[in-house]
């Protein structure tokens, strides 16, 4: 009662006035924003609720990809090693001083051309060993002749001088000096390695090394290794398109040109097999070189505006070897059987079945989706 008078005392003596609040009208972003909440909740709970009042799962969540016509290129990718068509290791067993070497790596050189000339003094000398050597065999021989024509010794005898003979005969013809110290080459082609110095001797090279190598380069070939799965599908003739790192943007083209009858592991610690295969490169691009790491694409079929379907969208039963996808019908799921044609990189012909251009399917399906399921797809990818 005190405190009520001396409010009234002091407004002088009038009651205090109430003030009221007045509320700020609100924004257009907020209201867009209640709207949306109210929008998403409202959906919510007419998807949410039936499940949860009949007790069931939320629909499964599914990706999925659409059947399309498109072409189809079905290959066998490989790496392997550009090389000359042919290639000859040159050495020789006479392991003489070499006197002068007549080519350098890059030369051209057609067969026979000599690429090195080795010291001739110790092989003349062998030759004049190999001569005398001939000259007392023979003498021995013709002595033994008349010796056993007149009973003096056995046949035994008179055969093994005969032998002797003829044996020395045959390495003294054999002693083409000209061909022994001029070493030729056996191919044409291009001198890619030379492994030997003047002064030092045939033999006388690193690793064992071949005095020079000989490759034929204006004829390349690429030898790969198809796997005993996928030997099947190669044939002669068949196109291959190359490319390298060599080559940039670029591509080559090649051919299967062989095909070996046999196989061979693919390394000590694997049990698959894989078969030889020999590509003949067109050398139309002269960054092409021998020696590069390559990856050849080989053409095994190709078609034109077929069918499609995206491969992750492909199931196999593993009983019934049946291919299927599962198609959307709105939300619900529908098993259909197809046969397939050729394989893509992405996507694989349906060369059967009751599926058309723009019909949705389910990618990397599972055994667990039947007929008649109910999903929530994803947008398409």
């Amino acid at each position: 009662m005190f405190r009520k008078r001396v409010n009234e005392a002091e407004n002088g003596g009038e009651k205090p006035v109430k003030v009221k609040k007045v509320r700020k009208p609100m924004s257009k972003k907020k209201k867009r924003i209640l709207i949306a909440a109210i929008i998403i909740l409202v959906l919510a709970f007419i998807l949410i609720l039936p499940r949860v009042l009949s007790g069931g799962e939320p629909a499964l969540a599914v990706s999925t990809g659409s059947v399309e016509k498109m072409d189809i290129e079905q290959t066998v990718s490989i790496k392997g090693t550009i090389q000359g068509s042919q290639k000859a290791d040159v050495a020789t067993s006479l392991n003489y001083e070499i006197v002068s070497i007549l080519v350098e790596e890059g030369d051209i050189v057609r067969k026979d051309q000599v690429l090195a000339i080795l010291d001739s003094d110790e092989l003349q000398d062998d030759y004049q060993k190999a001569s005398t050597a001939l000259k007392e065999s023979k003498f021995n021989y013709e002595a033994s002749k008349s010796l056993y024509e007149q009973g003096a010794i056995s046949k035994e005898a008179y055969l093994r001088s005969q032998s002797q003979y003829e044996n020395d005969r045959i390495t003294l013809d054999s002693f083409n000096i000209a061909d022994k110290v001029n070493i030729k080459s056996p191919i044409d082609g291009t001198v890619t390695r030379v492994n030997v110095n003047i002064g030092r001797y045939a033999n006388d090279t690193e690793n064992a090394e071949p005095m020079f190598v000989v490759e034929d380069l204006q004829n390349l070939k690429m030898d790969v290794r198809i796997s005993e799965y996928d030997i099947r599908k190669i044939q002669l003739g068949q196109k291959v398109t190359i490319t390298a790192e060599v080559l940039g943007d670029d591509r080559v083209e090649g051919t299967v040109s062989r095909i070996s009858p046999t196989g061979e592991l693919k390394d000590a610690t694997s049990k698959e097999m894989v078969i030889p295969v020999q590509i003949d490169v067109k050398k139309e691009n002269v960054k092409l070189i021998a020696g590069v790491t390559a990856k050849a694409e080989i053409e095994i079929d190709k078609k034109a505006d077929v069918l499609s379907v995206p491969i992750d969208s492909i199931l196999e039963d593993p009983n019934t070897e049946e291919s299927y996808v599962m198609v959307l019908e709105g939300t619900t799921l529908k098993k259909v059987s197809v046969k397939l044609g050729i394989e893509g990189d992405f996507h694989v012909e349906i060369s059967s079945g009751k599926l058309k251009t723009g019909d949705m399917v389910v990618l990397n399906p599972t055994f667990d989706m039947t007929d008649g399921m109910e999903v929530s797809p994803a947008p398409e990818v």
